[in-house]
C-alpha cells in the first residue's frame, strides 16, 4: 500500500516520464527547453534554470547527481533520514495496477535499485566510464558519455509494480539536459554525436531488441528506421551516421549494471572516479 496512503495524503506523481515518450530526436535537437509546453511552467522553469546553469566541469556534471536542487524537490518528497543520508519517496510509475503489498521505495538520492543495479546511480556512472575508457574510447568522450547518460534518471525514477526503482524517458530528457551543456564545450558534429548516442542508448535493450510492431503484429526493423532518423539528423552523411551507431552499441555494451557488488566492481568504479576526475576539463 502506498506510504501516502496509510498517512491519508494525496501524492500525485510528479516526474518528467510522461512529457517525453514520443519525443524524437530532432525535436530535442532543435528545441529549447521552453518549447516543451508539455511540461508544467513551474517545472519547466526549473528545468531550463538546470539547462543553462552549466556546471563547471565534467566532475561536477558527476558531482550533481547528489544534489537535491529546486526541480527535484518539486518532484520528490523527503520521508526521512536514514545513516545521516536524507531519504526521498520514490512514487509509483503512472498508468500501472499496482498490487497492495508493493510500496514505494524510500532511498536516497541517486537509489536505483532494482534487478538490474544494486549499484548506486553515481557508482553506476563511475562505472561506466571506466567500461568505455577499457572499451578503446579516449578518456574525454568516456567521460562526457558516462556522466552524462544518465542524468535525466534524477528527475524520472518512480516505483514500478514490482516494487523496483525505473526510469522511463530518461534517455530523452538526458539529452536535452546533455545538448545544453556541451555546446561551446567541442565541436557540433561531436556535441551531435554525444547528444544522438545518449538519446538512442536503451534503444538496443528495448525496440531494437523487438522484430514486430506491438499494435499490428506486423513486421518492422527499428534499428533501421532510427539509422533514418540520424540520415535527417546528419543530413545524408553516412561516416556520421555508421560512427554514431558504433557508439549506441558500445554505450550499451558498456552501461553495465551491478546484481553483486563485488570487491572487483568496487575497484572498477574507483578506477571509474579516477578517470572521471582526470578528464574532467575533457583533455
Amino acid at each position: 500500500m502506498s506510504f501516502w496512503c496509510l498517512l491519508g495524503g494525496d501524492y500525485m506523481n510528479k516526474t518528467l516520464t510522461k512529457y517525453f515518450g514520443k519525443t524524437s530526436l530532432m525535436r530535442i535537437w532543435h528545441s529549447s527547453v521552453e518549447d516543451f509546453t508539455e511540461i508544467p511552467e513551474d517545472q519547466r522553469i526549473k528545468l531550463y534554470a538546470i539547462c543553462e546553469n552549466r556546471p563547471a566541469n565534467l566532475e561536477e556534471v558527476y558531482d550533481f547527481f547528489d544534489l537535491p536542487d529546486l526541480l527535484f524537490r518539486s518532484i520528490y518528497d523527503e520521508v526521512g533520514t536514514k545513516n545521516g543520508e536524507k531519504l526521498y519517496l520514490y512514487p509509483f510509475i503512472q498508468g500501472a495496477a499496482i498490487p497492495d503489498h508493493v510500496e514505494e521505495v524510500m532511498g536516497p538520492i541517486g537509489t536505483q535499485t532494482s534487478k538490474y543495479h544494486q549499484e548506486s546511480l553515481k557508482d553506476h556512472i563511475a562505472l561506466v566510464a571506466k567500461n568505455l575508457s577499457d572499451a578503446g574510447l579516449s578518456g574525454t568522450l568516456a567521460t562526457q558519455l558516462a556522466v552524462m547518460h544518465d542524468l535525466d534518471k534524477k528527475y524520472t525514477s518512480a516505483t514500478n509494480k514490482v516494487g523496483q526503482v525505473c526510469f522511463y524517458n530518461h534517455a530523452a530528457i538526458s539529452a536535452l539536459i546533455a545538448k545544453y551543456w556541451l555546446r561551446g564545450t567541442a565541436s557540433q558534429t561531436t556535441v551531435k554525436y554525444i547528444v544522438a548516442t545518449i538519446y538512442a542508448h536503451m534503444l538496443p535493450y528495448t525496440d531494437w531488441q523487438r522484430a514486430t510492431d506491438f499494435k499490428t503484429g506486423l513486421p518492422r526493423d527499428f534499428r533501421h528506421e532510427f539509422e533514418l532518423q540520424l540520415k535527417d539528423f546528419y543530413d545524408g552523411h553516412p561516416g556520421d551516421i555508421q560512427r554514431t551507431m558504433e557508439l549506441i552499441d558500445l554505450l550499451a555494451k558498456c552501461d553495465e549494471g551491478i546484481q553483486e557488488i563485488t570487491p572487483e566492481y568496487e575497484q572498477k568504479i574507483a578506477s571509474g572516479r579516477e578517470i572521471i576526475h582526470l578528464y574532467r576539463h575533457g583533455a
